[in-house]
């Protein structure tokens, strides 16, 4: 499967709008690259490109101060685990959200509303997270 074809299926739509809407702190759903969109048999890992501050201002977190520091460098700032990303004395409310979006993803994917033929042949899951700079707010 390629990049485009990947982005032309209707689960992979659903689940990104889902995903947006559901947590407002998602802004995109991608893959990092396309060997990643062949490299399983079964899954296929999305990168979840959020803004941390939203997330913080949504659920009440302090952002991580380790996530701004390369941010403010013009860095993106990529972890596989949404916990990295606020303080961790919250890290197990963020599993638990985590864990959410991984239900959604798999609710879409075993839904019967969805037609098998426009189903993938592989479970979207989460496979990392990442901010950019541009999410930095102007007061840091």
């Amino acid at each position: 499967m390629t990049r485009e074809e990947l982005e032309n299926n209707y689960e992979y739509k659903i689940a990104k709008k889902a995903l947006k809407r559901e947590f407002p702190f998602v802004k995109d759903v991608t893959v990092r690259d396309d060997e990643d969109i062949n490299k399983w048999t079964y899954n296929l890992y999305l990168q979840i490109v959020i803004n941390p501050f939203i997330l913080s201002t949504t659920y009440g977190y302090p952002v991580w101060r380790w996530v701004s520091t390369p941010l403010k460098r013009g860095e993106p700032y990529w972890s596989s685990h949404l916990s990295m990303f606020v303080d961790t004395d919250h890290s197990d409310d963020m599993r638990k959200l985590q864990a959410k979006m991984e239900e959604v993803l798999k609710g879409i994917h075993n839904s019967p509303a969805l037609p098998s033929e426009l189903k993938l042949d592989k479970q979207l899951m989460v496979g990392s997270f990442i901010a950019y700079p541009d999410t930095l707010p102007p007061n840091l």
